[in-house]
């Protein structure tokens, strides 16, 4: 099988095995060219989008799966001429019932009419099914083995037993031309045409294609290769399965299913049924059926293809062990009666590696408690005794976890560090020459560490060079396991010098080597800095640092201007190790002050001060006043600031011309010519410019009114808290068909979304509460009135009157009834109320929103009142009260107002005839 059908039988089922099923290769090869795919083109596609699947990892797999499925459901969109259907992780559903149909696949061709009896297939719970860890249930719980509804899923082997029902297509091509099909009758024989019956039931499909050639060639001339014959639809059988599956009872299949597949309409055994000893019946005979033989020989799936009326058992597994640790498959297997530790471990696929096969433990519970067991792996191997294992034994392999012992190491400043066999690496020499210093490394001075018996170490001082020189000699200390020579670099010996130079330089320099023998001077540490930059004032510090006390330090201030003259100067001092020179910047002793505009501009900010900053500058920066800007009304706050003088705060009010000049300025209200210079008006530091609004500028502002007026559509407000009824009248007024009250009213100003109104009662009486002011983004919207009423049919007697389809809706609509109420309405259209109906609690929507509810009195309720175009809901009772508190019955007060009237009536006319009866005696 090549690798890209694995791959994509990975991607159909999701799953890694140490070894591919070639089962499910072949399920996923039929899957493939049931969407009517060639593998040929699905690997191109797959390499075009990225994914060379012959250099793909197992591991990787899971990940690609998403990408490989979608890439197969472009392509058979693409065949289709349609659009690729989404995907989406399958979804837990609860149990279906018995027999339920499975549902063909978007991609299966259209079955015939003998395979859509095998619909009533069902996949009850497989997908609820809950993960197992017993090895061979994986099959049915991950959906390894698939259940094939029609002949276009899957190819039949040369193997399948035809029978009745079956039909097969006979096709000769060439000198002959015949093309037909025929079905298996009740007898078991085809009857070509001209020709005499051919009896094929209870041949393979290879035997019928040898028999129908030789039968065929008496009449027809053609080539062996120009004769075929296929099995075009498969008869349907019904097979029972029983005992600790998922689901028993009886399943129709198609005939191309074995037992292997029958199983999984039955969701595959319990976690308590057997994979190793299934039974299959057929008549008085039977044959065990072994999964895990399966695993290993798929082929012998097509030893149990099924016949009409078979019968399934699923016996209790007999003995169950698990097997962790240090095993390629750890997993709980079912062992047969004659099989125990050895076959165990090969069903796990062997022992890892890393294993300890010296010992392995089995935890087992023997009358009541639970023991361990030490077995002796190895030597039972030697021995070619097997050890005997009981149900629910829990065998534990170990891994090796002993270090790496026979080593020695070497660290540091060498070129290869790392550890090294101790058998060919003896002495220091060898390691030396394993390890290769580096140029810079001390070979007069390493350090041996080693490990004593008491987990101590010593560390021993070698000279390399010695070992090196005299290999074998003395020096050249013999290795033990476990040491370790550190290698240093000659840089660790010695004694490491800088300077630094920061500030106002070109190129601030840190932690630069320092030679002390070499004469650095404070002019040549600039110029190593790239020279003094523009903002320079001449002057700098030396920080120099005591070589004794690295906390004490010196400040030496230092004229470098003068130095730079002159570099001769006895000032150009030579460095010092640590020194640090810095470098002072003349923006350092200068303030940085800025001006605000805020404002009815374009662009309010701040902006950097300077003395030639003017207003028209300020306002021109930021962006110009807008279109509602006031330039007869321009603020400006200042913060005069004078030495040792408390702050105050001045105020300015401008007025401009159009190119922003100032034409008049006030100071605290009172005149202040003297601060315009031929219109221009000076700014200081920290001035704040407003620039006002002019009052009351606003653009216009928009409402909407749709529906039943006369001009719907968009109007501008004419004038501030113009009313809704303003608003009708400007359009119009109300049309015959608009219902007033069912009016909205939506309001986007302030996020207040809808609100409740009365159109009618505000057009009546404009000083209603209901006549809003409007705002802007308003919509108003009026409805035609509605002549009908809608009842919920929830919780009435609705659905055992009406037929299903006329009130699918959940609601029935009825005419209006000009002056009754909703309780009216439920007892003449809905039936009367449900037994779960919460009488107290009817509530009618109206159609503009508001909902009106029942009102009780005690012993009498009045249900609300029913417009037009209203909704009248019946809503439950509450949830039942727990079992602990007895639940008081709902009184039936209109059933008790009956029967109280009836019971008044009848003392009132006893009363009467009592009163009569007196009267004539007297």
């Amino acid at each position: 099988m090549k690798k890209s059908i694995i791959l994509l039988l990975f991607a159909f089922h999701g799953t890694l095995w140490a070894q591919v099923n070639p089962l499910v290769e072949q399920q996923a090869r039929s899957a493939i060219e049931a969407r009517g795919l060639e593998e040929s083109e699905v690997r191109a596609k797959l390499k075009e989008k990225g994914i060379d699947i012959d250099n793909v990892k197992p591991a990787d797999l899971p990940q690609l799966q998403p990408q490989i499925e979608a890439v197969l459901n472009e392509m058979e969109a693409e065949k289709k001429g349609t659009a690729p259907p989404n995907t989406a992780p399958p979804v837990s559903s609860p149990t279906p019932p018995a027999q339920a149909p499975i549902l063909p696949s978007e991609s299966a061709a259209k079955p015939s009419a003998a395979e859509k009896a095998a619909e009533t297939l069902s996949q009850r719970n497989i997908a609820a099914l809950p993960p197992t860890d017993i090895y061979g249930h994986h099959l049915f719980r991950q959906k390894d083995v698939a259940v094939f509804r029609t002949t276009n899923e899957v190819k039949p082997p040369d193997s399948y037993i035809l029978s009745t029902g079956d039909e097969l297509t006979v096709s000769v091509f060439g000198a002959s031309q015949f093309d037909a099909k025929f079905t298996l009758s009740k007898e078991g024989y085809i009857t070509p045409s001209g020709m005499p019956k051919v009896f094929l039931k209870g041949l393979s499909l290879e035997q019928a294609k040898g028999l129908l050639r030789s039968r065929f060639a008496n009449f027809y001339r053609f080539a062996p290769e120009q004769f075929a014959v296929s099995l075009s639809t498969a008869r349907t059988i019904t097979v029972h399965i029983f005992g600790e599956a998922s689901n028993v009872g009886s399943f129709t299949v198609s005939a191309v299913n074995t037992a292997f597949n029958a199983l999984v309409a039955a969701g595959g055994p319990t976690d308590l049924g057997t994979v190793r000893q299934i039974k299959v019946l057929r008549g008085n005979k039977a044959k065990i059926l072994d999964l895990y033989a399966f695993l290993d020989n798929p082929a012998l799936q097509y030893d149990f293809f099924l016949e009409d009326n078979d019968l399934l058992h699923v016996p209790l597994a007999q003995r169950v062990v698990s097997v962790q640790g240090a095993v390629r498959r750890p997993f709980r297997y079912e062992l047969l009666p004659t099989e125990n530790l050895f076959k165990l471990l090969d069903l796990a696929g062997g022992l890892t590696a890393n294993a300890y096969n010296e010992i392995i433990q089995v935890r087992r519970f023997i009358e009541n408690r639970q023991v361990l067991i030490d077995i002796p792996l190895r030597e039972l191997v030697a021995q070619k005794s097997d050890f005997p294992l009981l149900n629910g034994d829990e065998i534990a392999v170990r891994t090796v976890t002993l270090p790496i012992q026979n080593t020695a190491g070497i660290e540091g400043n060498v070129a290869q560090p790392g550890a090294y066999a101790l058998a060919e690496t003896k002495r220091l020499s060898d390691l030396l020459k394993k390890g290769g210093l580096r140029p810079e490394s001390r070979t007069d001075v390493a350090f041996l560490s080693r490990k004593n018996a008491d987990s101590t170490y010593q560390l021993v001082q070698v000279n390399l060079d010695q070992a090196l020189a005299q290999t074998g000699g003395p020096t050249d200390l013999p290795l033990q396991a476990g040491d370790v020579l550190r290698v240093y670099a000659k840089a660790r010996y010695a004694d490491r010098y800088t300077i630094s130079v920061r500030g106002a330089v070109r190129e601030a320099i840190k932690d630069q080597p320092f030679d002390p023998q070499a004469s650095i001077t404070l002019e040549k540490a600039i110029l190593l800095a790239g020279g003094l930059s523009a903002d320079a004032n001449g002057l700098g510090y030396l920080l120099r640092v005591n070589p004794r006390n690295a906390k004490e330090k010196n400040y030496l201030p230092v004229n470098l201007e003068a130095i730079l003259r002159d570099p001769k100067s006895p000032a150009n001092v030579a460095l010092q190790p640590q020194d640090e020179l810095l470098v002072l910047s003349s923006q350092t002793y200068t303030d940085q002050s800025q001006i605000v505009v805020a404002g009815a501009v374009r662009v309010p900010g701040t902006f950097q001060y300077a003395p030639s900053l003017t207003l028209r500058d300020a306002l021109t920066l930021a962006g110009g006043m807008k279109l509602e800007a006031a330039r007869n009304r321009v603020d400006i706050y200042r913060v005069q600031i004078r030495e040792n003088t408390p702050t105050r705060t001045l105020a300015y009010q401008l007025e401009v011309d159009a190119n922003y000049n100032a034409v008049q300025v006030a100071q605290n209200g009172q005149p202040a010519a003297g601060d315009l210079s031929g219109g221009s008006f000076a700014l200081a530091p920290f001035d704040e410019v407003v620039v006002r609004s002019v009052p009351d500028f606003e653009f216009q502002k928009f409402v909407e009114i749709n529906g039943e007026v006369a001009y719907a559509g968009r109007y501008a407000l004419a004038r501030d808290n113009e009313t809704l009824s303003e608003l009708v009248a400007r359009a119009g007024g109300l049309t015959p068909e608009a219902d007033a009250k069912a009016a909205t009213l939506f309001r986007s100003y302030e996020n207040k979304g809808f609100v409740v109104t009365d159109l009618q009662r505000a057009l009546a009486k404009p000083s209603s509460a209901f006549n809003y002011a409007l705002r802007d983004g308003d919509i108003v919207n009026i409805p035609p009135t509605k002549a009908l009423v809608s009842i919920r049919v929830a919780n009435t007697e609705a659905p055992e009157i009406y037929r299903p389809e006329l009130i699918q809706t959940g609601q029935i609509n009825v005419a209006y009834h000009n002056g009754h109420r909703a309780g009216w309405y439920i007892r003449h259209f809905a039936g009367g109320f449900g037994d779960n109906a919460r009488r107290n609690k009817v509530s009618v929507q109206h159609p503009n929103g508001r909902l009106r509810r029942t009102v009780n009195y005690g012993l009498f309720r009045a249900y609300p009142k029913v417009v037009k175009g209203a909704t009248i809901l019946v809503p439950a009772q509450d949830a039942k009260t727990p079992k602990t508190e007895k639940k008081k019955k709902e009184i039936d007060w209109d059933k008790k107002l009956t029967q109280f009237l009836a019971v008044a009536s009848l003392v009132g006319t006893t009363l009467i005839g009592i009163a009569t009866l007196q009267v004539l005696n007297k």
